[in-house]
This record gives C-alpha cells, structure tokens and sequence, in this order.
C-alpha cells in the first residue's frame, strides 16, 4: 500500500473521501463572486481584519480574500485563487490527491479547516479548529500550521463561511521543539547521570563504554535539532561530494547496534561497494538515515531484524530501511505531518518531517514508504542519479 494512492479496504473508487466533490457552475459563481465582492459588508469584513481572511460559498470555493492573502500567495507565486478551496489556492499536498480536490482525499479527514467549514456550516456557529497544511511553494517545501475559524453567514440568501487563518507555525515549533529537546535531552543526561555514579563507586569499563555513547547521542541530538532550525529558516549549507558508503555503513551499524532501541533486536546494515557512489551531502544522508533507522527500531518488537541496504536501481541511488511492522491505515497520511506522532508521550513527531524536508528541499531527492502486512514497512531514500 502506496502512502498518497491506496483505496479504502472496500477498494472502491468515488468522488469523495471526506467532504463534497459537487462545485459550483462557472455561471453559479461569477454571480456569486460579483455578489460578494460588490457588497459593501464583506468589503469592510476583509479590511478590517488582519491576516488570511477567506469567504467561501456552500461548495468550498473561495469568492473573495482579504489583501493579505492575495498577497501571500503572490509572493508565493500562486495569485490566482478565486474559484479555488483553500488547500488548492494554498498549494496543498493532499489538494490533488482527492478525486474532487481539496476536501475530498483520504488525508482530508484530518484537515482542521475542512472539519471547521463543514461543521460551519451544520451547526450555524462558529468553529475553530487547528490544521497542518504540507506545500510546495517556488520548488521548495513548507510546513504551515493555521488556527481556523470557520464562521457562517447569509447574504443575500446566500449561505456562505468566512474562513479566517491565523499561522501559529512558529508557536507550535517552539512547543514541539521544547517538547522534543528536553524530553530527549533529559533522558540521555539522566543516563550519563547514573553511570557516573557507578563509576565514582568502582572503575567499569561497561560505565566508561555507556558514559561515551551517551554523550555521542546527546551530541547527535544538538547536532540534530541545530540542522532541522537551519533546514526550516532555509540556512542550511549542503556540501556535495561522492558518498562514503563504507563509512554510512559503519557508522549506523555501530551507532545503534549499542542504541537502547536497538536492545534485543537485530540491525543489518548491507551497502555493497559502489563503483561510482552518488553525490550528496554526508551528513544530511546520514541524519536522514538515522531517522529512518530509530523509527524502525522504535516500530519493532524483540527479536525483529531492521534491515538498511543501499542499491541502484533503474539508475536512481536508493536507500531503503525495512522493519516487520505495519503503520495503521488511519495513520499513513499523516506520516509526514510536522509534530504529528503515534506516541502519546512527548519528544516524537519530528522524524519522518525532517528527513523528507532535508531530502527534498537541500538534496533534490525524496523520501517515500510502503506499508502492508505481507512487506512490512519501508522507507526510501531516493537520491539524484548523476
């Protein structure tokens, strides 16, 4: 099962996933925009406040938006918008994955915009939910969270949604990475902490050997969370050059062979020498790769393999790490969701939005997954063929 075109377990295709395909005529809305925008209520509505103001007929579609999203989204390179939904004007991942566009795919179930309009629009109040949006924006890849507020109004005897969104993008990188940070910061210092006081008691090279790999993974994750700041502000430096295979191999095989998620389970690392090895960054491909192989670890149960290898195939340098787990069908398209994680306690949500930021944004490649019973998970790196 393919992460951005599986079916539903009945294996049926329709218009809809979520909310309503159904759109407006063309004639049906030029009459309603000519409305709107000519009205002098809406007029005063979208001058008066500040930030992305939408007003939207009964099928979703955009009428009329206040000056500041106009002008996000030609700064963007997307200015035309009106007869668009909101994910569609926005660059949505998920907009062309529906058969009917915005709203209608699989992920749209768990869009807080869409829920807030639809409920809009039953209830006749206001409703404000939170929703991630995933967009490419001028070849790069972004990650924006809005508050939304969905509000109902008549005019005319026109049912519409005043759709107001507020990005709350660094609040919530702020939370998720104090959140993220000391939760793991916490957990190594603590770990160094114990073993130390074995140490002051009685030498213990067992000590010594932990102390050490401690103190690597709470470099590691400074260096980790200093590259994903660098990556999103897009301050990231890439450095180009043929990748070290043997020395990718060695590092992951030693780094979590010793990993406390890597206790009682089995982690096979297999890159075959490469005549010409591809050209990337070291250690963005190595960040990437790490992410990969904590989430496998992390996924399997005692006595499971975590298999990494590295080939070639149809000219295209591929990474794979496979595990024997299956990620949940509700759960497959938010998996690259910033902040979104399976765990209920704190300090995960970053991985999988990380390695497919660094990948596709600084190296030109793309990471991707498939899931299913039979294969187990498996997440790729793909790189640019030379």
């Amino acid at each position: 099962m393919n992460r951005s075109d599986s079916l539903p377990l009945d294996g049926k295709a329709r218009d809809t996933y979520f909310a309503p395909a159904k759109r407006a005529s063309a004639e049906a809305l030029a009459a309603q925009v000519a409305e709107v925008v000519g009205h002098p209520v809406i007029a005063a509505l979208l001058e008066s406040f500040c930030g992305q103001v939408l007003v939207l007929n009964r099928e979703r579609q955009i009428l009329a938006a206040s000056p500041e999203f106009a002008e996000a989204l030609a700064a963007a390179g997307m200015p035309e918008f009106v007869g668009k939904r909101p994910g569609e004007a926005l660059g949505c991942d998920h907009a062309s994955e529906g058969p009917g566009g915005c709203g209608t795919s699989q992920a749209c179930v768990h869009c807080g915009a869409v829920m807030a309009i639809l409920a809009a629009q039953c209830c006749k109040a206001p409703v404000y939910e939170e929703c991630w949006i995933g967009m490419r924006r001028k070849g790069k890849r972004e990650s924006v969270e809005f508050r939304a507020k969905a509000t109902p109004l008549v005019l005319g005897g026109v049912d519409l949604v005043v759709l107001a969104l507020h990005d709350i993008s660094d609040q919530k990188r702020r939370g998720v990475l104090e959140q993220s940070f000391l939760h793991d910061a916490r957990n190594l210092l603590a770990g160094i902490l114990t073993w130390s006081e074995v140490l002051q008691h009685e030498p213990s090279q067992e000590a010594i050997t932990s102390i050490r790999t401690l103190v690597m993974q709470l470099r590691d994750h400074f260096s980790g969370q200093a590259m994903l700041a660098q990556a999103e502000k897009g301050d990231l430096a890439v450095n180009l050059a043929a990748l070290d295979l043997p020395a990718l191999a060695r590092t992951l095989g030693e780094t979590y062979s010793r990993h406390p998620q890597g206790e009682g389970k089995n982690l096979v690392v297999r890159f075959p020498a490469a005549a010409s090895p591809p050209v990337s960054d070291q250690t963005l491909v190595l960040r990437i790769l790490s992410n990969m192989v904590m989430n496998a670890l992390e996924a399997s149960g005692v006595e499971a393999t975590v298999e990494v290898h590295y080939e070639v195939l149809s000219g295209v340098p591929t990474f794979t790490v496979r595990n024997p787990g299956v990620i949940p069908e509700q759960v497959v398209p938010r998996i690259f969701q910033r902040s979104f994680s399976t765990k209920s306690e704190p300090g995960h949500g970053l991985g999988t939005y990380s390695m497919r930021l660094m990948a596709e944004r600084y190296l030109g490649g793309r990471v991707a997954f498939t899931t299913s019973a039979e294969g187990g998970t498996a997440f790729t790196l793909t790189l640019p063929s030379a």
